[in-house]
Formats: C-alpha cells, sequence, structure tokens
C-alpha cells in the first residue's frame, strides 16, 4: 500500500511569492534563497526548484503565460491559480498534524502566515497550540501509566514530554510577541 503523501510545504512557498506577484522561474529561485527565514530552513538547489514548479504546473497550482516587452524578449512568467491559492490558504490555516514538522513546516507556515497578516498568524498559532496540547495530554497520560522499571521507556516518554510543553511555551511566546507586535 503507498504511503500517503504529505503536505507539501516549500511548494506552498512558491505559491505564497506568486500570490505576490507573478514571475519568471530564475527570479522565483533567486528570490527563494533569499527569502529571510526561509533560507535558515531550506537550500533549494535549482534542479529541485524546478521539479517542484513543473509539478506545481502539473497539479494545476500554477500557469504559464508569455510577458512581452519592447526592451526584450518574451518571458515565459508565473502566476498562481485559483487552486493554487486555494491550497495555499488552507495550508497556512492547519496546524501540524506531528512534532517532528514543527522545526521546518511550521516554521515556513509562520513565516507565510505573516504575509497575510497578524490574524492569519494568530489563527495558525491557536490552531497548532491545541494540536500540540493534544500530543502533551497523551504523552503525559503514557507517563503515568509507564512500567517504572523500564528506564528505556522513561527516557524517550520523558524528553517527548519537555519537548512538547517547550512547544507549548514557545507557541505562548510568539502569540504575545505577535500582540505586542500589533500594539506598536
Amino acid at each position: 500500500m503507498p504511503r500517503p503523501a504529505t503536505p507539501i510545504s516549500l511548494e506552498h512557498i512558491i505559491l505564497a511569492m506568486l500570490d505576490e506577484q507573478p514571475l519568471y522561474g530564475y527570479e522565483l529561485h533567486n528570490r527563494l534563497c533569499e527569502m529571510p527565514g526561509v533560507n535558515k530552513i531550506w537550500n533549494v538547489k535549482q534542479a529541485l526548484f524546478y521539479s517542484k514548479l513543473d509539478r506545481l504546473e502539473l497539479d494545476g497550482y500554477i500557469e504559464q503565460f508569455s510577458e512581452e516587452s519592447e526592451e526584450a524578449q518574451s518571458r515565459i512568467m508565473l502566476r498562481i491559480t485559483e487552486a493554487g491559492k486555494s491550497s495555499l490558504m488552507k495550508w497556512i490555516a492547519t496546524p501540524v498534524p506531528k512534532a517532528r514538522d514543527l522545526r521546518q513546516i511550521f516554521l515556513a507556515k509562520l513565516i507565510i502566515a505573516r504575509r497575510y497578516g497578524n490574524e492569519a498568524v494568530l489563527e495558525l498559532i491557536q490552531k497548532q497550540r491545541q494540536v500540540s496540547q493534544g500530543w502533551y495530554d497523551d504523552l503525559q497520560n503514557d507517563f503515568n501509566n509507564r512500567n517504572e522499571e523500564d528506564v528505556d521507556e522513561f527516557f524517550v516518554t520523558s524528553y517527548r514530554l519537555y519537548r512538547d510543553r517547550a512547544t507549548l511555551h514557545w507557541l505562548d511566546y510568539l502569540e504575545k510577541y505577535i500582540r505586542l507586535e500589533e500594539q506598536v
């Protein structure tokens, strides 16, 4: 049985950039590589980038068009489609389902959500807090019901508890930061 597809993330960053304005591929790649925050999450090679563009176009999320210019030859430009915009908005508003996805996917969502305003960021943080609280509660239950003689289980579960507790504190910190930013 094939593994279910994971939600795309780098592709959604590309969609967000094209939602701001149509761009040609080379310019889009350069902007992606220079995007603050994102450039600390991913190092995107050109070959991978162009395969992502092909996939987005095949899925109907972006389309090509020709831009005529008096100074230069016509260039093939890319723009987001309605299906792409819909997918992007859904992606931004959806919390990550696994703690391991916080480091890349959730951070990318925060960076992109800011482009759509603080309300989008706060909504994402609140939804992620609910999901993260569920992780923490489940782990706390596992920890309370563990075999106390199993030290290896203690190592793993206690680590995950502290990680998820730190995530909850971090999400609270982010929310306070965004709310303070709104007051400035």
